[in-house]
């Protein structure tokens, strides 16, 4: 691969860098904490590919024969494999298949308090991490008869013959570090297939028994007072660890 096909390469990069970012699908690989970092990466491919290219051409104007020297192996043109792929296909993020093959996560440490909540405007909107915490560790059971609105995707699972395991994927830094967050959602009414997005109001179902008792092998019960199908995930379809029940 010769200078100009160098360039073309990291032009390429920055202008699908670029493209992820504009169109939110970035969200389907790494947290969204890290868009300004993508940004700079654009940036940096697309100048150093003009850069190349620019020195490309003016290196060929002095010495015709400079354009051959520079030539490195022609396996180098498989680096536009990866490319190829990620202009083709659309993004797709974690989803039924990944939850089944990790065990779902439930927090393990408790804040210092709970603050009290209020639906009396109606559904109060909550992250599935911070809903799974209250359930796990609130001693006051602040979530108890309170109306509470999910969003997640659909896990179909034959220990809950009315409803689903509702989830979201917890992601520390990228897609490859994603653990299921879960809320077995009862009472659901129709069937929906695996991957269905949906939002949830619910009702907390308390538990007789406490994590300790489980040994870890805790399960969080909702009971559904409506199920409503989104037509589109979100562009953000993952939890961060390091968000805020505020944020």
């Amino acid at each position: 691969m010769n200078r100009l096909g160098r360039s073309a390469v990291l032009v390429a990069l920055g202008i699908i860098v670029s493209r992820l970012l504009w169109s939110g699908g970035y969200g389907w690989f790494v947290q969204q904490r890290m868009r300004w970092p993508l940004i700079g990466a654009a940036v940096v491919l697309v100048i150093f590919g003009v850069y190349e290219a620019a020195k490309g051409v003016r290196e060929e104007g002095r010495d015709p024969e400079s354009i051959n020297r520079s030539a490195g192996p022609s396996v180098g043109w498989l680096l536009l494999l990866p490319l190829v792929v990620l202009i083709s296909v659309a993004p797709t993020g974690l989803g039924a298949a990944a939850a089944e093959r990790v065990d779902a996560y439930t927090p393990t440490e408790a804040a210092d308090r709970y603050p009290a909540l209020d639906d009396s405007s109606g559904p109060i909107e909550m992250r599935v991490f911070d809903f799974l915490e209250r359930a796990t560790w609130d001693d006051s059971r602040s979530l108890e008869d309170k109306t509470i609105r999910l969003e997640g995707l659909v896990v179909n699972d034959d220990s809950i013959p009315d409803g689903f395991k509702l989830t979201r994927f917890m992601v520390s830094c990228c897609a490859a570090d994603g653990i299921p967050l879960q809320v077995d959602v009862r009472n659901a009414g129709a069937a929906l297939e695996d991957d269905t997005w949906v939002i949830a109001d619910v009702v907390w179902r308390p538990s007789e028994t406490s994590f300790e008792d489980t040994e870890g092998d805790w399960i969080i019960e909702a009971d559904a007072l409506t199920v409503t199908v989104v037509p589109d995930a979100p562009n953000d379809p993952y939890e961060s660890p390091y968000s805020t029940a505020s944020e």
